[in-house]
This record gives C-alpha cells, sequence and structure tokens, in this order.
C-alpha cells in the first residue's frame, strides 16, 4: 500500500510514525507545498494539516480520485464537510475522518452507560471544541437523543484526565495503539464508512450549532 503524507507539523509526524510501520510513504509535504504532481504514485492521502486547509487540499485530492483519510475535523463547518463526502461518493472514492477514540478499548464500554452522563476533560487545548468535544460527540452518539442528560466540563489543568462517567480515557502507558489500530483498519480492512460519515457531520452541525448559540448571547 502506497500512501502520501500533507502535513510535517506535530500530528503528521505522529501519524507518520504509525504509516511507516505498516505501509509504503511516497511522499510527506507541508500544506504548502505542490502536492498535485505527487498524488499519481499513491492509493491513499493522509492529511494532517491546519483545519483551516482541509477543505481545499482533501477537494484537490478526491477530484484526482484519490482515497483520502483526513484529521479531524474534516472541514470546520457542516456545508463544506457535506460536500466532500458528496464528491467522494462522486468521484467513487473512500473518504474517512479520524475518530481515533471508537479504537480505544475502553469504547466498548460506551453501551453500558447510564444517564445522565457527565464528560470531564482536563487538557489545555486553544479549539476546545475541536480538539476535545468533538471526540466526546462521536463517543456519546448512541445516547445523543438524551442529550439534555449529557454535561461537558473542560478544565484548563493539563493532567489530561478524560473520563466518561466511570470510563477512564485518560492515556496512560497502558492504553492500546488506537490511532495504529485506526490507519492500520482504514488501509488493510473495511472500517465503516457510512457510520463514520454520519458521526462526523454529526459533530460538524452540533459544533456549528454551539457556536452560532454562543455569538448570538
Amino acid at each position: 500500500m502506497r500512501v502520501g503524507l500533507i502535513g510535517n507539523g506535530y500530528w503528521g509526524k505522529i501519524l507518520a510514525s504509525k504509516l511507516k510501520s505498516i505501509c509504503d510513504i511516497s511522499f510527506i509535504c507541508a500544506s504548502k507545498d505542490e502536492y498535485i504532481s505527487k498524488l499519481n504514485s499513491i492509493d491513499w492521502v493522509f492529511i494532517a494539516t491546519p483545519n483551516n486547509t482541509h477543505y481545499d487540499i482533501v477537494k484537490q485530492c478526491i477530484m484526482q480520485k484519490k482515497n483520502v483519510f483526513c484529521e479531524k475535523p474534516l472541514t470546520p463547518t457542516y456545508g463544506q464537510s457535506k460536500e466532500l463526502f458528496d464528491l467522494a461518493e462522486k468521484y467513487d472514492v473512500k473518504l474517512y475522518v479520524d475518530d481515533v477514540f471508537n479504537y480505544r478499548t475502553e469504547q466498548k464500554h460506551i453501551k453500558n452507560l447510564t444517564r445522565p452522563i457527565e464528560v470531564v476533560w482536563n487538557k489545555v487545548s486553544d479549539n476546545t471544541l475541536y480538539d476535545l468535544m468533538y471526540h466526546d460527540l462521536y463517543l456519546l452518539w448512541p445516547y445523543w437523543s438524551y442529550s439534555n442528560d449529557i454535561k461537558f466540563r473542560y478544565g484548563n489543568s493539563d493532567d489530561r484526565t478524560h473520563k466518561i462517567n466511570d470510563i477512564d480515557f485518560t492515556n496512560t502507558e497502558n492504553s492500546n495503539d488506537a490511532l495504529l489500530d485506526m490507519v492500520s483498519k482504514v488501509l488493510n480492512g473495511k472500517p465503516d464508512y457510512n457510520y463514520n460519515k454520519e458521526i462526523s457531520l454529526m459533530c460538524n452541525k452540533t459544533i456549528d450549532e454551539l457556536i452560532r448559540a454562543v455569538s448570538n448571547e
């Protein structure tokens, strides 16, 4: 399997370390580099660039008929993300958005949650909605019809505590390598692309609504 990686920053380097263990990386470049001419040699392109660059890069790759894995969020808005999923269907290519916490071994306990549900996550972030809440939204998607019974608490400390009720998602040395498990499944397995599309758009839509609500206060 030959892949290309667009994005060579903090997360791009982490993603590259996982990809190197399971496939051939034909190229790694930054978001501002020329990459279109490099796409002919690959089967998949992985995108780990800043959020505001995703739309244009993903669109170009899809139009070159390449399968795309994109770091979350696919784009900063529901409308743009829906457009890209529709475009992937038109060009008959696969499009997958990072949902790494669905590959944590603790995720299997989500189905046993009782209401009310409380999310607690202490991590310093300059974009809480897309850095932190995005993960909790798709993890809790099966419970979203009970959203009035869900509370989110995001702290400013950096002890990295992350819990949903009594399910501890705090990343430790004993945690499974969810990122490697995810990219392996995408490249070599058969992930549920329809479900990934559903939760990706749901996260976009919910965060869009939160941003509008705050701006109208």
